[in-house]
């Protein structure tokens, strides 16, 4: 599948602020599942950018505005070629037994471990346990933990933050795409499954009633010991596919987010966010 991604974001301040700080991730990665054919961003005011890798492996573009300003708008726009992670079969057969030896991998801990947003209280490892019994293989596990995340949890904009924790949505259980993904990356992690936060967009051809369409959204990676990466979703209860595709990967939503920043300022901001996909 060939898209076409335009994700703009637009601050408009109350009154002039300086000294803007910001990163994004907003750069799509080159992998087996997607070829990126050109990418374009353009920064008002214009600034000078400079691009680095960080800890997982995401491109980041750091910029910084030091005169006063009373707007700033971030644009980028690519065309991707997209294919499913599952284009050569499933990932069956690989059994938990497994997870032993992947637990040892120093390159795998950091998506073993709680952080920032992914908290692991008794109560989601008893759910995660709970949820698991009497599954013998790893795929087949996660599979189940989405299942668990989708049916029991109630998509309801606007009413979680972005620093909500896996704790907080876990007793609620109510919230958005990032929340589903902390909450199926903390019942992983708690059977020491590898499990990684990703975020991106997500496209819907017939508009339908697919959760986080023509959006920013976000999904888990889960190790498959020999098989590498596999997505799933849980906000839609379903693999991923060609109509999705990868911005940045990491921990959780802090180490993934498309733009973060701060500023020198005592205004407040009114932010509007446009991502509009088609294919080509």
């Amino acid at each position: 599948m060939k898209l076409h991604i335009t994700h703009s974001t637009e601050y408009r301040y109350l009154s002039p602020v300086f000294g803007s700080s910001n990163e994004l991730r907003l750069t799509p990665p080159k992998n087996i599942w997607q070829q990126p054919q050109f990418f374009l961003l353009r920064i008002l005011p214009a600034s000078r950018l400079r691009r680095f890798q960080d800890f997982h492996q995401n491109t980041v573009t750091h910029f910084e505005i030091e005169e006063p300003h009373s707007s700033l708008l971030i644009e980028s726009k690519f065309t991707v070629t997209t294919s499913s992670y599952y284009a050569q079969g499933m990932p069956d057969g690989v059994t938990l037994a497994t997870l032993a030896e992947t637990a040892l991998s120093e390159e795998l801990q950091p998506f073993l471990q709680p952080s920032r947003s992914v908290e692991i209280p008794p109560e989601i490892w008893r759910a995660a346990v709970d949820v698991v019994s009497g599954e013998q293989e790893v795929f087949a596990t996660a599979r189940a933990l989405m299942n668990y995340v989708y049916s029991t949890c109630r998509y309801v904009p606007k009413i979680t933050k972005v620093s909500t924790t896996s704790t907080e949505f876990f007793t609620d259980k109510r919230g958005v795409c990032q929340d589903f993904a902390h909450l199926m990356l903390a019942l992983c992690r708690a059977i020491r499954l590898p499990a990684r936060y990703v975020s991106g967009y997500l496209y819907d051809a017939r508009r339908k009633d697919i959760r986080g369409a023509h959006a920013t959204h976000a999904w888990v990676d889960v190790w498959i010991p020999g098989h590498g990466w596999c997505g799933l979703d849980p906000t839609n209860n379903c693999l991923i596919q060609e109509t999705y595709v990868t911005l940045a990967v990491g921990r959780d939503y802090q180490d993934a987010a498309p733009l973060t920043g701060s500023y020198w300022g005592s205004t407040g901001c009114d932010m509007d966010v446009k991502v509009h996909i088609e294919e080509v």
